[in-house]
């Protein structure tokens, strides 16, 4: 059963979605339940014939193995990225060693990604971006069908924008958000 912010979370998403907006980001505490609300609204992306597969990416192997976990179980399929899998769960320092077979594969469906703690990563117009962030924003933002990001903090330390974030002033990459739980 989904907290009443995860139902919240997920009406939302699928209402952004309908509109031209393939991404949104999903900004709640740690240890909030922000997979479980990205393992359901991969769910309902399923359900409504909007995706094929799903692939998750976070900043450490332990992550990416509770992701490929509460999938597993909350899609009740496999998330391996093997033969008949609905999807895997990577790390972000993975993507600069995923093939071209597997990016042309990838090319073929309709896929959510979903990015968790996506803080990690950085991107700006200016040069200031670090690896992960640039390899989203080239490797992966143009390919999904639709975007997930996830993050506990809506902010870098170091001021540069989180990819693929939405700022209302883009001068300014810090600000609060309240939200209860």
């Amino acid at each position: 059963m989904l907290r009443l912010w995860q139902e919240e979370c997920v009406a939302a998403a699928l209402e952004k979605y309908k509109t031209s907006t393939r991404h949104f980001f999903c900004q709640a505490t740690p240890g909030a339940g922000k997979t479980v609300m990205a393992a359901e609204l991969t769910k309902c992306l399923i359900r409504e014939d909007k995706i094929d597969l799903v692939l998750c990416f976070s900043p450490s192997s332990i992550v990416a193995l509770g992701i490929k976990e509460t999938f597993a179980r909350h899609l009740n399929c496999s998330f391996d990225g093997g033969m008949g899998a609905m999807g895997a769960s990577y790390t972000y320092q993975s993507i600069r060693f995923l093939d071209d077979a597997f990016w042309n594969t990838i090319r073929k469906y309709r896929v959510l990604v979903v990015f968790d703690e996506i803080h990690h990563c950085s991107f700006d117009d200016e040069g200031r971006s670090n690896a992960w962030g640039e390899q989203v924003i080239t490797k992966i933002q143009g390919l999904a069908r639709y975007t997930l990001a996830l993050s506990g903090t809506p902010w870098r330390s170091d001021s540069v924008p989180i990819a693929m974030a939405e700022y209302t002033d883009p001068t300014v990459v810090c600000f609060a958000i309240i939200n209860t739980i």
